[in-house]
């Protein structure tokens, strides 16, 4: 194991303390970003040209800064900020000055008569009565699906190409193309991220220059321009990547893949011709993930994996990222690629660092899966070998794919508060969102509920593709994306735009929320309406209507029929066949509407907004409580056991997921121990052959969290597994973070 250099101790706790240089590219990039489009020559005017004159001018003109002790260089944004101004004219004045801009560089940018002008708009596709408003929030809780709000910042783009030939051998390909497609403003926009990326590297080497950084300045002359030859050469050719293409669109969930596979043969030539040690390999990678750190931080890599021909691709550098990630102990947000034939000390060392960072990284995600199901959905086995994740959880296909991330989101436990009203919202009984299925006192028994639940399901997600396929034609001419089509494999070939369809692969993600809900209340109505007699239906109508004014009632409910998450092949059998027909649903969708739909059961931290618009449920749920965290059981259901949980997990469709099935596993601190650690490994093998498709750990004890409620002066640090992210804790509100102490912690 290796311990942190003074040099990164101190760039790690500037980063930490936001010491850093990062308010400062904010203010660049506001300015110069105003300047590229202001000052395009108006006979390129076109949205895609104005995109690309915005991120060129920053790359050409932004101040590079170098920080002392730095061997990666270049910065990002700071955390929550884009532009870095308030809109206060007085205080954004001051802002520029203090990065260095003129009084008359100030001036220009706040005179009136220099404003953007050529940009065109795409108004939505469908104009929406506030009633009509009303009926789609109700229905699947979806705020402008497909937008360019929901489908932005959520890529990787092609690192690999840039390392091998820079942005001048990019150039030439841009040049071939466009000599064979026609010359038009979207080769024009191209041409400009390139001519910009060949002299971005230079600025950074002339300041190290004048520092007296000899060696930084050889390798900035040589990176982004050129193709990387080293080490760190390929390491800083990543970050200026990175960070063109945040400047793009912001950071979020723009993420960089598998850099273990990608930065491999650069570590391997330079360790065996001798011109690297592992312990400087060790140094720079902790320098790039000390650059990557954010408070929120969805910027993923991914190490680990199987390649198309069975071997493995964990190596060297796998290993050495998460001792990285281990030594720095602070956020930075890492995948693990696994399967059932994963060399047991490769998973060994990841759940290692789970345990000692405590901070519910790194994650975990099945290749016995998540291929197939990546296979399904009508994408290469060879590419589909090369997936990693995005953002949380979402899961793309670096530099050959536009993903859409999370871009809708549906509530699949409205189907039962449909089915049980015939159509009518509970939540809001003057609205009709649903399908007409009949009066539920009719259902003479559950295969007709059943029948009824389903039709809603179909309902609800035709109607989520209807609104995505609606708005798709925003993004498409309203948010251009000159530098991921430059770096996504099929858009320089085709001419087409990023968000205009062009990748290889485009797809969207579809979030599918409150199944574990769903199946809960399903298996509930079965127990004890139709089988037990408990109640009538008529009864159980009225207790969900008036959000259960029997609380005996809700706790029979609640208590007295199984639930989801406890190896129950009754409960997890409705869930799996809930789920199925979901995801057949969108399959359906697909083929009908001609845009690829991808399952995800996953929800972010929207199972609270989702629960809000929600009424009381058969589960025992109330009105307007929080659902179920993607398709991990409702908090405190899960009473089996760490293996019952995971069988539970293991029955849903995961190969019909390609989004994944998302799950966060509460675990006691002590089964992270080294005593203890082999049997979570043997679990987690066994959960791979089972066909677990995504594991999230947290392992903090319910009592610390508590106690970090009432004292958070004393947990500064503690972070947790929130929804697909990792946060500190403090910076949680207390619904989520009462959620998360909810949440059942298995001791074995």
């Amino acid at each position: 194991m290796f311990v942190l250099s003074e040099r990164c101790k101190a760039l790690r706790d500037d980063a930490v303390n936001k010491k850093t240089f990062a308010s400062k590219i904010c203010a660049q990039h506001a300015f110069w970003s105003k300047w590229g489009k202001v000052n395009l020559d108006p006979s390129l005017y076109s949205n895609i040209t104005l995109s690309a004159a915005a991120t060129a001018s920053v790359m050409r003109y932004a101040a590079p800064v170098i920080a002392e002790g730095e061997l990666i260089v270049g910065y990002n944004f700071g955390d929550g900020e884009h532009s870095g101004l308030t809109g206060d004219k007085d205080r954004d004045t001051e802002i520029f000055r203090r990065n260095g801009f003129s009084d008359e560089q100030i001036n220009w940018y706040f005179d009136p008569e220099n404003q953007v002008k050529g940009y065109t708009w795409l108004a939505p596709a469908e104009s929406l009565t506030e009633k009509e408003r009303r009926l789609m929030a109700e229905m699947t809780a979806i705020n402008s699906a497909g937008s360019s709000s929901i489908t932005a910042n959520h890529s990787v783009i092609g690192y690999e190409k840039v390392l091998k030939t820079g942005f001048s051998g990019i150039l030439d390909e841009v040049n071939r193309y466009a000599e064979l497609n026609g010359d038009g403003s979207y080769y024009k926009a191209l041409r400009m991220i390139c001519e910009a990326g060949c002299v971005f590297g230079e600025n950074y080497a002339a300041e190290a220059r004048r520092i007296g950084r000899d060696d930084i300045a050889e390798v900035c002359m040589r990176v982004p321009a050129y193709g990387a030859r080293s080490f760190r050469e390929a390491v800083q050719s990543i970050w200026f990547a990175h960070i063109v293409n945040t400047w793009e669109d912001h950071i979020n969930a723009n993420s960089v893949g598998r850099l273990d596979k990608i930065l491999y043969p650069y570590y391997r030539r330079d360790i065996d011709s001798g011109v690297l040690t592992k312990e400087q390999a060790f140094e720079l990678l902790c320098c790039l993930w000390i650059k990557l750190y954010r408070d929120y931080d969805v910027q993923q890599s991914c190490v680990g994996g199987r390649a198309p021909d069975g071997s493995s691709d964990v190596n060297e550098l796998s290993y050495l990222m998460l001792d990285v990630t281990e030594a720095l102990d602070f956020v930075r947000c890492l995948s693990v690629r696994f399967d059932a034939s994963t060399d047991r000390a490769f998973l060994r060392r990841a759940l290692e660092v789970v345990g000692r960072v405590g901070k519910g990284i790194p994650f975990f995600f099945n290749d016995d899966v998540m291929i197939p199901a990546l296979v399904s959905a009508g994408i290469s086995y060879e590419d589909a070998c090369d997936y990693t994740q995005i953002g949380c959880v979402e899961t793309v296909i670096p530099g050959k794919s536009n993903p859409h991330a999370v871009n809708s989101r549906s509530n699949l436990l409205k189907a039962v508060e449909y089915a049980l009203a015939d159509g009518y919202s509970m939540f809001d009984p003057n609205l009709r969102p649903g399908a007409e299925t009949g009066d539920p006192l009719t259902f003479e028994n559950f295969d007709m509920l059943m029948d009824a639940v389903k039709a809603q399901i179909k309902h609800i997600i035709r109607a989520t593709a209807n609104i995505a396929v609606n708005y798709m034609p925003n993004s498409e001419v309203n948010d251009p994306k000159p530098v991921k089509s430059l770096l996504t494999e099929g858009c320089t070939e085709r001419g087409v735009d990023f968000n205009a369809r062009g990748a290889l692969y485009d797809y969207y993600q579809v979030m599918l929320m409150g199944i574990p809900n769903l199946a809960d209340s399903m298996a509930a109505i079965k127990t004890m309406v139709y089988d037990r007699k408990y109640c009538a239906m008529e009864e159980l109508l009225y207790q969900l209507k008036n959000n259960w004014p029997d609380e005996g009632m809700r706790l029979e409910f609640l208590n007295r029929a199984p639930k989801f998450g406890n190896d129950s092949d009754f409960v997890d059998g409705i869930a799996a066949a809930l789920t199925e027909y979901a995801c057949d649903c969108l399959r359906e969708e697909s083929e009908r509407t001609g845009y690829s739909f991808h399952a995800q059961p996953f929800t972010f931290f929207w199972m609270i907004d989702h629960g809000r618009l929600t009424a009381a449920t058969p589960d025992g749920r109330r009105c307007g409580e929080i659902i179920a965290y993607s398709a991990s059981p409702m908090q405190g259901r899960d009473k089996e056991g760490l293996t019952a949980l995971m069988k539970s997990l293991s029955k849903l469709p995961t190969k019909k997921t390609p989004g994944t099935t998302s799950a966060i596993v509460e675990a006691d601190p002590k089964l992270f121990k080294d005593d203890t650690l082999d049997r979570i490994v043997g679990l987690m093998l066994g959960a791979a052959e089972l066909g677990v498709s995504n594991v999230q750990f947290n392992i903090v004890s319910a009592d610390t969290l508590r106690d970090a409620q009432k004292h958070p002066e004393n947990y500064p640090n503690l972070a947790v597994r929130v929804s697909g992210f990792s946060q500190k804790f403090n910076f949680l509100h207390r619904e989520l973070q009462d959620h998360i102490i909810a949440r059942t912690k298995h001791a074995e």
